[in-house]
């Protein structure tokens, strides 16, 4: 029997937000998006939780609210702007840059 693949249509990353929790669900296929979780769930293990490793290799993640946002396209200069600060500080998620505990409150 042949194995069922998703299409890239049906790879979806779906964003659960229920206004009554402090927390959202996050169901993802996208690579980039679960290695960053990872990383967080690394780092941050009471807060960023692996609930379910699905079909091919989908994953669901519990995260807090405050963590997710939605914000206006970058500005030409701000996309500039980022470049150098990455090439002198590092990237994200990448263990160069400076202690990162400093930025990121939790509470």
């Amino acid at each position: 029997m042949k194995r069922y693949h998703y299409t890239l249509a049906e790879q979806e990353t779906i964003i659960n937000w229920d206004n009554e929790l402090d927390e959202a669900t996050v169901y993802t296929f996208d690579r980039r998006l679960i290695s960053k979780l990872k990383a967080l769930a690394a780092k941050y293990p009471e807060h960023y939780v692996l609930l379910d490793k699905g079909a091919q290799r989908s994953v669901t993640y519990r995260v807090p609210k405050r963590c997710i946002g939605i914000r206006p396209p970058y500005s030409d200069m701000r996309r500039k702007q980022q470049a150098e600060d990455a090439k002198t500080k590092g990237l994200p998620f990448d263990g160069k840059e400076k202690d990162e505990d400093e930025d990121f409150q939790m509470g």
